[in-house]
Parts: C-alpha cells; structure tokens; sequence
C-alpha cells in the first residue's frame, strides 16, 4: 500500500533538531542560567495568581533566546524538577497562541504562533525522553508533567482553527517519536514506557484521527505510522487502542453505508465525536489504513517476528542472559495480546452482520453454559452405563438405534444428547438378557421405542440483521 514511499526517521530527527546552544558550555552553567531565567518566566504566568503579567519580551531574537534557555532546561535531569516544571508550565502558555492567547504570551509568539508552536515541540521532545538511573517516584513526576503537555496539544489541536498544514505534520511527528522513543524497547516493571504507554498511545490514535478530518497525513506518515507500530506490538495497549479506533471508524461506515436503519453500535467513546467529522471519502480511507496499521494481526502470536525490531536488539547486546531477541521475558505477554487482536477483529464481524457487543457477550455466555451443562449431563450418563453392563458386539449391534441416532440427530438434537440415547437404548435392551441368564446372540431383536422428538435447542446466536451486506 505505501510501497512506493519512504519512511520519515522521526526519531532521529526530534533527537537532532532538539538541541541547544548551552549544552555547549559546562552543565553547571546551563543548570544556572535555567534556574535564573526560568523563575522569572514562571512567575509572570499567573499559574498560582487570578491575573498574570504581560511578557516583557518584544522581539524574535528575545524569545529564541529564551527558548534555547527552555530546550537545555528541559534536558536536565529529573533531580532538577521544579526547572524542568516551570520549562513545562511556559511552553504550555505560550502553546495557546494558536487559540486564545493570555497576556503572559509574548507578542512575537502571538504573531507567529504557527512557527513557534512547531519549534516548542521540537523541544518538547526532550521531557519525554527517559533518564538513566532514575528512580520510580522521579519517573512518576516526570510522568505527570509529561500529562500535562499531552493534555495541552490535544486541546489546542481540537480547538485551534488556524493550525497550518506544516503544523499538523509535525505534530504528528512530535507524537510518532515519543512514542517510539518510550515504547520500542522492550518493556520493563516501573520504567517510563510503562508508565506512559497507555496515555501517549491514546493521545497518538486521537490526535491523528482528528488530523484524518482536519489536514489529511500523507502517505510518508502513514507508512512511518505503520511501520513504527509494528515495532510495539510488544505493548498490550497498543492492540487495545487499535481496537478502540477500528470499532468507533467501523461504526461511522456501517452508518454511512446502510443508513440508521442497519443496527446502530451504542459506544460510549470520545472518540465517536472525532469520526462524525470526518467526510465520507475521508472516513473510508481512514478506516482502510487504521485496520492495516498493525500489519498482519496473526503476527502478535509469532515472538520470533515480533522481536525483530532495533530495540531488541540494542538490549540484546548489553544483557548477557538474552542469547536470542525473541527470548526476552516481555514477550510471554504475547499469547495475550494476540487473543485481545483476535477479540477486537471478531467485535468487527458481529459489528458487521449487525450483531452488537453486548448481543455477542451474551451469545457468549450462553454458549458456554449450553456446552458445560451438555457436557455435565452425558458425562453422567456414560458413568451409569458402563458399570455392570457388557458392550455388545458389532456384528450383533441393532441398526435401528442408529437410524433412530441420525434421526434425532437431524431434528436438531445435540451431539450428547445423542450419545446418551444410544447408551440408554443399549442398556435397557441388555437388562433382561443380563437378568434372564439368556445369551445376548438369542435375544429378540425387538426394537427399542422411538424417543419422542425433543424441541429444537435454543438458538445460541442472533439472527443478523435483515439488511446485513452480501
């Protein structure tokens, strides 16, 4: 499908385009200049305050410089939180300039908020990125400020209406490569990748669901997203969200195809809202690249494929007890994912024939109940026969109790319940020979009385809709 196109390194580039002057100069000094310039910003932002100042910087060169100030800060590490957090709180105000800007916003930002919003999240990039030798409770702050910019993007990218084609292709970009850099390698207990996994994943399928209806990705970063997803089909949240999305886009085609007279899909999800913008022509390409996303779901139970990735790799060469990639422990998790994909992919057919969630469950339940108490009772039925009674020969075996089997059979009686009357059959006629002292190959063939015709089991599946698709 993208064969003719080139995957975007997005990771390579947020590592290259997110630098800064001052990691030129010793840290000690950067850590300085941070601290110092940082407390003054903050304190203008009005965060804890009813009204906040305006920005005392008035011109481009001002606020670059700043800037390089808030790329260093946000690289520090996690020992130095409460810079890092006010780094945080000022690029999360100054992100509202493509919405409604607060006077704390410099003017040059305001002015040019498109071209600044790109070069914020360039920086950005740089919070997400895990700290060797952190500890859990310094992972978990810098997960809650990691929150914190996921929630402000997804507001100015729902609410924003002058974000510019260049805009939305590097916001995608900016999701693509934290995501990659956190879930790519293989998932350990407490690390940032478990910590975030489940909130950058829905923040990445939201986000480009709603750019889907604003500005169209292209199909470079359709393929990166593909080609990048496959490489965290490790992580179970990933299969979840995948799941998510087709069921909501799914919902949106069968609506548009057959009308509201096709059974509607109840779902409760915030994300219906982001498909009913889409167009028709939109909302089915969408739904074609969505459900191609993971790439063959049969792969999930494959650890030898699934593990073939760069992140496999890299931890193979620094762990001595990992001989092959595929031999990772995260991977057991594999057996579970792959059940969930084939779960999601079955919620779509039932979808499709008109049959809802909730109706599945139940078909669900029923049948397994059916199958136990089936089981139960020609368990118990096999248990009485076979004490105290001789299994007769074949050649001297009755037809007709198989006649009468295959007729039960085709009146719609279940396979035990079959079994349990060519049991009962075969030990009431064996009952008298055995009383009597009477040769089995002497008794009459007589034979048995024809059970009467049991009703017909109950459906264990709804009948599809009449206007399914054929």
């Amino acid at each position: 499908m993208y064969s003719e196109w080139l995957v975007i390194p997005v990771t390579e580039d947020a590592k290259e385009r997110s630098t800064s002057v001052l990691q030129k100069f010793p840290c000690a000094a950067g850590r300085n200049v941070v601290a110092a310039v940082l407390h003054s910003l903050a304190s203008n932002l009005g965060i804890n305050i009813a009204k906040c100042e305006p920005s005392t910087l008035v011109s481009d060169i001002e606020v670059n410089w700043c800037m390089e100030v808030i790329c260093f800060g946000l690289r520090l590490p996690l020992a130095e939180h409460e810079a890092i957090r006010d780094c945080v709180h000022v690029y999360c105000e100054w992100m509202q300039a493509l919405t409604q800007p607060k006077p704390c916003v410099p003017k040059p930002v305001q002015d040019d908020a498109n071209q600044y919003f790109r070069r914020m999240l360039r920086h950005l990039y740089n919070l997400f990125e895990p700290r060797e030798d952190s500890q859990t409770d310094m992972i978990s702050r810098q997960a809650v400020l990691c929150h914190q910019v996921l929630r402000r993007l997804q507001t100015v990218a729902q609410e924003s209406t002058k974000i510019e084609k260049e805009t939305w292709d590097e916001i995608l970009r900016f999701l693509l490569a934290v995501n990659d850099v956190l879930l790519a390698p293989p998932s350990r207990k407490d690390d940032m990748g478990s910590h975030m996994c489940e909130r950058i994943l829905t923040a990445l399928f939201e986000v480009w669901l709603l750019a889907c209806s604003r500005c169209f990705p292209s199909p470079n970063l359709w393929k990166t997203f593909r080609e990048l997803c496959c490489t965290w089909r490790h992580r179970g949240a990933l299969v979840e969200q995948w799941n998510r999305i087709n069921l909501v886009l799914t919902a949106a085609v069968l609506r548009l195809m057959y009308g509201h007279h096709y059974p509607e899909l109840k779902l409760e999800d915030e994300a219906v809202s982001l498909a009913a913008e889409l167009s028709g022509e939109q909302l089915a390409q969408a739904w074609y690249r969505f459900l191609h996303v993971l790439g063959n779901p049969v792969d999930l139970c494959r650890p030898e494929v699934v593990s073939q990735t760069p992140g496999f790799y890299s931890l193979l060469e620094a762990s001595d007890s990992i001989v092959d990639p595929f031999q990772n422990p995260c991977l057991s998790a594999l057996p579970h994912i792959f059940h969930r994909a084939m779960m999601g992919i079955a919620t779509l057919v039932d979808a499709t024939l008109g049959i809802s969630p909730v109706a599945a469950e139940e078909d669900h339940q029923k049948l397994t109940s059916h199958s136990s108490s089936s089981s139960t009772g020609s368990g118990s039925m096999t248990s009485n026969t076979g004490s105290g009674t001789t299994t007769t020969p074949p050649h001297q075996r009755r037809g007709a109790t198989r006649i009468t089997a295959i007729s039960n059979l085709k009146a719609g009686m279940s396979k035990p319940g079959v079994f349990s009357n060519i049991r009962a059959s075969t030990s009431s006629a064996l009952a008298p020979a055995a009383t009597t002292g009477v040769s089995l190959a002497a008794a009459p063939l007589v034979p048995p009385p024809t059970p009467p015709a049991t009703a017909a089991p109950q459906q264990l599946r709804p009948t599809p809709a009449p206007m399914r698709p054929r």
